[in-house]
């Protein structure tokens, strides 16, 4: 036979397991979303570093592009009128 005392010791204990477990998954959830905050950070940091890359390149290549340009206008205009002829020809058809 138990004791009203211990009963509620029995209750008291259980209160305490259940606060601690709702203490602990509250703490995880806490690490949890510190986890997804930081690699969500690094995957940003890493994506802009693709974008700041890409960016480059397609400048260096406008560069170019304007270089070549200015330094054989004559050549630049026919290739460009070579281009848009094919292009007009695929098109058309």
């Amino acid at each position: 036979m138990t004791t009203k005392s211990s009963t509620q010791d029995l209750k008291n204990e259980a209160k305490n397991v259940a606060q601690d477990a709702k203490r602990d998954i509250r703490d995880t959830i806490e690490n949890i979303g510190g986890d997804v905050t930081y690699l969500a950070n690094k995957a940003g940091k890493e994506v802009r570093h693709y974008i700041d890359a890409a960016n480059d390149e397609i400048t260096h290549a406008t560069d170019m592009v304007t270089d070549e340009i200015k330094a054989n206008p004559l050549r630049s205009t026919l290739l460009a009128l070579g281009a848009g002829f094919l292009l007009g020809a695929l098109f058309r058809k």
